[in-house]
């Protein structure tokens, strides 16, 4: 990433997951742990609101169905009381629940199942946005003379043209409009992308990804506005 804590990983940053899969959650906390965060578990929102008056924490991660109080209820309480980051985890890819979590106070909503390192991308991405001063659950869909269509694989240009994403480019380009001017490495953009389970900084199948991309917004491919290439480390969008 850009700056040093990127590199050397979550910087004593503070998860608390409370998620009642404790084989699944454990499985989170080692990566994370392994990442230079600092992880808590709690298998119930009681627990969870113990921890919560107890100790202080950066980000939650909160399941969204859980036996008797659910994550929703968290997320509200938690978006009323604390500036902390909020990614939902649930098995329930639904458009209306996902908005009415983000209406909430949820920065953002991942599907179960989904590999570490798109996890990683996104926890990375919040604490940005919440470092920065920026809202976390504002979407953004402007750059330059395009508008990214909400909740739509396309792109609509000031002029009217309509350019239609495959799934892979609108995930990466929703990434990109969230995190402007951020140094995003490839294995953040495979992991957003989803194109495979398993990714490296070495894959360089998400560079197609962007040479797809910049045929498709960019006035010059060739020299780029908008998606930068920082030669050996990632790539960088600016909006305008």
């Amino acid at each position: 990433m850009s700056d040093v804590a990127d590199e050397l990983g979550g910087m004593n940053e503070r998860i608390l997951i409370c998620d009642d899969d404790v084989e699944f959650a454990e499985n989170i906390c080692e990566f994370l742990l392994g990442k230079g965060y600092q992880v808590d578990h709690v298998p119930n929102v009681p627990t969870a609101r113990e921890k919560i008056e107890a100790e202080t924490y950066d980000l939650f991660l909160l399941d969204l169905i859980m036996p008797g109080t659910t994550g929703k209820v968290l997320c509200r309480e938690i978006a009323a009381r604390l500036d902390a980051g909020i990614i939902m985890i649930s098995s329930v890819d639904d458009d209306a629940e996902r908005i009415s979590l983000l209406e909430l106070g949820a920065d953002d909503y991942i599907i179960k199942p989904f590999n570490d390192l798109e996890l990683l991308a996104r926890i990375r991405a919040v604490m940005r946005r919440r470092q920065s001063g920026q809202q976390g659950q504002k979407r953004l869909n402007r750059f330059g003379p395009w508008e990214l269509v909400e909740n739509e694989r396309h792109l609509k240009h000031d002029d009217g043209r309509m350019i239609t994403l495959t799934s892979s480019e609108a995930r990466v380009m929703r990434f990109f409009v969230e995190n402007p001017d951020v140094l995003c490495t490839r294995e953040d953009l495979l992991a957003v992308a989803r194109t495979r389970q398993h990714g490296g900084a070495g894959d360089r199948s998400v560079d197609a990804l962007i040479k797809r991309l910049r045929s498709k917004i960019e006035a010059d491919p060739a020299n780029p506005d908008h998606i930068r290439t920082v030669w050996g480390q990632g790539y960088i969008f600016r909006p305008s």
